[in-house]
């Protein structure tokens, strides 16, 4: 026994066995082993006499369970499949038919004595969108009569339609989606069969670019739930078959394609915003890379961040601050006067205004250039397509990639406040729904991944480890049980069959109250206890839900009450308030968006990366409508 003789070795036992606490033999010369070595050599573990059970109470002695870990699959970008084209097709249409089911027998349509009869129509080539081809066959099957065209000439409200296409870059949309190829006032007189040819292709090709432009600006270019996962919107809210009669019967068709944008203020701001920028100059100045500099500072690129300031910031800011940017045009010292400057700038574009011009503020300064802009308004435009087009007057607006929430009422911003929303990994879905009611002190419902991956061990190394944490356990229907009752060992091996929940409490994940917006996506806002995430300049954090800074004041303003009034909610037990006067609330993404004071645009990190797959669907879309309006244009050459 190394240096200790066999005498020493009992003696230490015996002064061990006179401890005042009995040992058994086994327990003595473990801890006699312990005391000369150290833990590392004991090779034996004292024998723990079995506890006895209490009533009810499943033995969990197996802490070697294997555990069913729970893979989560989120929700996943799609490779954008654009609306194909089909042809226009009249080859199964009976006129005598179709005439029939649109008009009285007694009173067969009448059809013009000079122009375009169903059968030139049929004779045309025109490819579109299914829904819209379906919708254009119907209407002329069974009314019988050109829209667009007048005896032998083009007529005056198509032309007005034309110009109306021609003008589609200032909605943000393509105007070559829309082109059509005008026929020619002069146009040979001794052949009329050329140019009623002529004519019905300029006919059913009007048709089907306005029904295409009333459904981009009713309900987008994209469709959302192509994109994405995190897309859910409901859509066809556009009638093809619909909206070509009212063009039929309108005495200004221009105007009822217009009304088809979505007709609110942020859609007027984007709007103004893109025409307004259309001729701004790209600034060539650029700030040296790893450039930070505080207040105080003396550092040459003062002056290039100035530069840049008076390049790219809006007309408001550029008023109020004019006489500090003309003073530091040439600074290398960056002073109070200009450090407050720049504390505003930060604070019109949604960043934190600490004065310190760092990788942020230069960023927001030189990486956008006037097309990035140009594109990002006009993934904004694209994207209230998808949403309703009157937002109502009482609403709450979830902006994700400003990390922002804001209530307005009677169409005026009455609350904002800083948000947290879910991580790259957990994205925040894109959707509209309706604020229906309020939990105040809210127990949550463990989901079962966090259970299984992360709960789970705990669980099985301490059978009271939930009790002590604040958590109860559930069984399937929902009543509460004691923990030493189920047998967790089984639990973590089928991964199911009872569930956790955490008690209403300070420390509860979801702070003192939720609210509800009952969604398939399980998302809504909450309270949390992690406050600090409010201060970081990137709230990406959550698992998907949205975290309220000031949970109160938005609680109390979808309630219609004072802040003050909630106070009879708060205690220990879970208590739901419906909402008297339910609201629609905008989960939404838009990296560029207005000042709800001013209007001017705002530009954000695209947090997400959904600007690009925007794009690529923009792309993708583009090559399949413009394709084949080359294709038809090679044709009649």
């Amino acid at each position: 026994m190394n240096s200790f003789s066999k005498k020493q070795a009992i003696f230490l036992a015996a002064m061990l066995s006179a401890t005042a606490v009995p040992l058994s033999p086994a327990s003595a010369a473990n801890n006699l082993m312990e005391l000369l070595f150290g833990p590392h050599r004991v090779n034996s573990q004292p024998v723990a006499q079995p506890r006895m059970l209490r009533p009810n109470e499943v033995d969990q002695s197996d802490r070697r369970a294997p555990i069913k870990r729970v893979t989560v699959t989120a929700p996943s970008n799609y490779d954008y499949k654009p609306d194909t084209l089909t042809q226009v097709d009249f080859s199964k249409v009976d006129p005598q038919l179709t005439a029939s089911a649109d008009h009285d027998a007694a009173s067969p349509p009448q059809m013009e004595q000079f122009g375009l009869k169903l059968d030139h129509l049929k004779e045309a080539h025109i490819q579109a969108e299914k829904q819209i081809a379906d919708a254009i066959v119907s209407f002329y099957a069974t009314k019988q009569r050109p829209i667009w065209t007048a005896s032998y000439d083009v007529s005056p409200k198509a032309r007005e339609v034309v110009a109306l296409f021609a003008k589609a870059g200032a909605e943000g949309l393509d105007p070559e989606d829309y082109a059509v190829k005008v026929p020619s006032d002069d146009y040979d007189r001794s052949n009329i069969p050329a140019r009623l040819k002529e004519l019905a292709e300029f006919e059913l090709t009007m048709s089907a670019r306005a029904l295409r432009y009333a459904m981009d600006q009713g309900e987008g270019r994209i469709n959302p739930n192509r994109l994405s996962g995190f897309h859910d919107f409901a859509l066809d809210r556009v009638k093809p078959r619909e909206v070509i009669d009212q063009l039929a019967s309108a005495n200004d068709p221009g105007a009822v394609l217009a009304g088809f944008a979505p007709q609110n203020k942020w859609y007027a701001e984007l709007k103004q915003s893109l025409q307004e920028i259309g001729d701004a100059k790209e600034p060539s100045v650029r700030v040296a890379p790893g450039t930070k500099i505080r207040p105080g500072d003396e550092n040459p690129e003062i002056a290039n961040v100035v530069a840049l300031i008076k390049a790219k910031a809006p007309k408001e800011y550029l008023a109020t601050h004019e006489a500090v940017l003309q003073a530091h045009e040439n600074a290398s010292v960056y002073d109070e006067s200009l450090v407050a400057a720049i504390k505003d700038f930060q604070t019109q574009q949604g960043r934190k205004p600490d004065g310190i011009i760092g990788s942020s503020t230069i960023n927001s300064l030189q990486a956008e250039s006037t097309s990035s802009k140009r594109d990002r308004i006009a993934y904004s435009m694209e994207r209230l397509r998808w949403l309703p087009h009157d937002f109502g007057k009482r609403y709450v607006f979830i902006n994700q990639p400003a990390f922002r929430a804001q209530y307005f009422d009677d169409n005026t911003e009455k609350l904002a406040m800083n948000i947290v929303v879910g991580t790259p990994t957990n994205q925040t879905y894109f959707f509209d729904d309706t604020i229906e009611t309020v939990v105040f002190n809210p127990s949550w419902g463990v989901p079962r991944s966090i259970i299984l991956n992360e709960m789970m061990p705990k669980i099985l190394n301490n059978p009271s480890y939930l009790e002590s944490s604040g958590y109860e356990v559930v069984d399937k229907s929902n009543r509460v049980i004691p923990s030493s009752s189920v047998n967790w060992s089984q639990v973590a091996a089928n991964g199911g069959g009872v569930g956790i929940r955490q008690k209403p409490s300070l420390d509860n994940a979801l702070g003192e109250l939720k609210i509800l917006f009952p969604n398939s996506h399980d998302i809504y806002m909450h309270d949390t206890p992690a406050k600090s995430y409010f201060k970081r300049d990137m709230r990406a954090l959550s698992h998907g839900c949205i975290r309220l800074e000031h949970p109160r004041d938005m609680a109390a303003a979808v309630l219609g009450v004072p802040v003050g009034d909630l106070q009879q909610y708060f205690g220990k037990n879970e208590r739901s308030v419906r909402v008297p006067n339910p609201l629609p609330v905008y989960i939404s993404y838009f990296t560029a968006w207005p000042d709800a004071t001013t209007g001017q645009i705002h530009f954000y990190a695209d947090v997400y990366e959904r600007d690009a797959y925007l794009e690529k669907a923009f792309d993708k879309t583009r090559a399949v409508r413009q394709s084949t309006t080359q294709a038809a244009q090679t044709a009649r050459l």
